[in-house]
């Protein structure tokens, strides 16, 4: 049974520029996974997210408490992204980002706070 998640985003300038949209994105399943991040790690984390078809994935949002750069991710042997806000992929888009998600790697380059990491994936399963 298909599953509606409502989604919204605004952004907005001092100076009156911005953007706001919203809508809906279907999928036959939602799931989440969340982790703190201890500061300072030595070496990335690995995520299993167990998803290995990503063109089934409608939706990627991920977010972290800290958005300075010194929280990384990295998909499926991807470049490393650095995360200064959160990541937001509908559709193709997903692709763009990894080739699979069976695992997401993550590491917290902080020196001295912790990071929360939150990830919501819609999939199509047919």
């Amino acid at each position: 049974m298909s599953q509606s998640l409502s989604w919204s985003f605004t952004a907005s300038s001092p100076i009156g520029v911005g953007v706001n949209a919203f809508g809906a994105a279907e999928a036959e399943a939602i799931t989440s996974a969340g982790v703190t991040l201890e500061p300072n790690m030595a070496a990335a984390q690995d995520l299993a997210l167990q998803i290995d078809a990503v063109d089934k994935v409608r939706f990627l949002i991920l977010t972290s408490s800290l958005n300075d750069g010194k929280v990384e991710i990295k998909a499926d042997g991807a470049a490393v992204t650095k995360l200064t806000g959160p990541l937001l992929l509908f559709g193709n888009a997903v692709e763009l980002f990894a080739g699979d998600l069976e695992t997401l790697s993550v590491q917290n380059k902080s020196a001295d706070t912790p990071a929360d990491i939150s990830i919501l994936i819609g999939l199509a399963l047919g």
